[in-house]
């Protein structure tokens, strides 16, 4: 404010000095030229000098901008149209958030080439053609993408990996994805569409090598990644009984089947995922293994599950099953399964009564329980049809509990 005060003052004192000079006196200029003579004052001659030399500077830089393309002019205009590009590029991106796919796509390409930075246009629009099904053009912008910004590799890659993976082009999406995985193998929603690609496309061994990274980088909570492995053993067993009907030895079933169970450790404390690796064990024809593996876990921490399982072992040394099956009924007295098994063993034995007892024990305690069918037919060899057909009738109306009552005869 001091500043332009002191201007204001100074114009005044030179203008106040120069019209004083001037009422002294005002000088006289007389300009003659064949018949036409001027006359006029000195300072009314330097006014028109000056305004003259004004009006030729002004001309030639006119002249000079007009002849240049990167002169002031050009600039100026080059900053309005940027200024325009800009403002479309924004409405552009309003129309992409409110699902205007057609709009967006054309404001976003129209204004692409007049803003600086123009991969966030191309990436906008490639998503807004692929919401049209316009998948090749939506490649096409892509690319314009990477034209124009190759340095930004990763991020134009990873939201074609997204457009692959909503268009169903899982193959595609997968190899972009391994591409992304290696730049970057600690990006989480790379990890994250990885597993979605796998999936769809079945590739359980490759989605069992990728568990170990998402169990290392959180990527997913307990429950999720208990799920995830759930699915990819079960898958992987039933191709493992696949092969097996198409000649491969038992020995590389068993093999594959334990390296399998070894990589999915997340499995090693869940009863349904115990019970089934045991019973395939069994299926494979390695039930001394399948013995080895209930005993540790039994041991370990109990699953009525596993007890059931236990009882299904038939090529092991029974005596020992049995002993171990009564030490685990002192400890757990109200599961029904262990019964079972301990009737089953039993059986194979031919202790006939020890066998009816426990099944009865395991009825006592189940009513659904399989106990019932071995001790039906267990009591029809032993010559009580009447009993062993009373247990048929009880199963058969437990069985049919959920089917509506019809009127009976009195």
């Amino acid at each position: 404010m001091r500043k332009v005060l002191l201007s204001i003052i100074v114009v005044l004192l030179i203008g106040g000095a120069i019209g004083l000079i001037m009422k002294q006196d005002p000088g006289y200029v007389m300009i003659s030229f064949k018949a036409v003579t001027i006359e006029m004052s000195l300072w009314v001659m330097l006014l028109f000098v000056a305004l003259g030399y004004a009006a030729i500077m002004i001309t030639l830089r006119v002249i000079w901008i007009l002849m240049h393309p990167n002169s002031s002019l050009s600039k100026l205009t080059g900053t309005m149209s940027h200024k325009r590009a800009l403002k479309s590029t924004i409405k552009g991106m309003l129309e992409l958030a409110g699902g205007n796919w057609g709009k967006a796509e054309k404001l976003l390409t129209t204004s692409a080439n007049k803003v600086s930075y123009p991969l966030l246009n191309y990436i906008g629009a490639a998503y807004a053609a692929s919401e049209q099904e316009e998948h090749e053009r939506s490649k096409e912008l892509l690319r314009k993408a990477h034209q124009t910004s190759p340095d930004a590799e990763f991020a134009i890659s990873f939201v074609q990996s997204q457009l692959q993976l909503k268009q169903g082009h899982y193959e595609g999406a997968l190899a972009t994805l391994k591409r992304l995985h290696d730049m970057k193998p600690k990006h989480r929603q790379t990890l994250k569409m990885l597993v979605t690609a796998y999936t769809q496309l079945k590739d359980w061994e490759a989605l069992q090598e990728l568990t170990p990274a998402l169990k290392k980088h959180g990527i997913y909570n307990e429950a999720n990644l208990l799920e995830l492995e759930k699915n990819s053993f079960v898958a992987l067993l039933e191709k493992l009984r696949f092969r097996e009907k198409t000649g491969l030895s038992k020995e590389v079933l068993l093999d594959e089947l334990q390296g399998i169970w070894k990589k999915l450790d997340g499995l090693a404390k869940d009863e349904e995922m115990q019970a089934l690796y045991a019973a395939t064990l069994i299926e494979f024809g390695s039930e001394a293994k399948a013995e080895a593996f209930i005993r540790t876990a039994l041991n370990d921490h109990w699953s009525d599950t596993l007890a059931g399982v236990y009882g299904q072992l038939t090529e092991v040394s029974l005596q020992k099953s049995l002993g171990n099956v009564e030490t685990w009924i002192r400890r757990h007295p109200d599961s029904a399964p262990l019964y079972l098994s301990a009737g089953r063993i039993c059986q194979r034995l031919q202790l006939w009564g020890k066998a009816r007892d426990y099944y009865e024990k395991a009825l006592r305690l189940d009513s659904s329980s399989e106990a019932i069918v071995e001790l039906s037919l267990l009591l029809e060899s032993m010559g009580d049809l009447d009993e062993a057909q009373d247990l048929i009738i009880k199963r058969i109306r437990h069985d049919s509990k959920s089917v509506k009552a019809l009127p009976l005869p009195h």
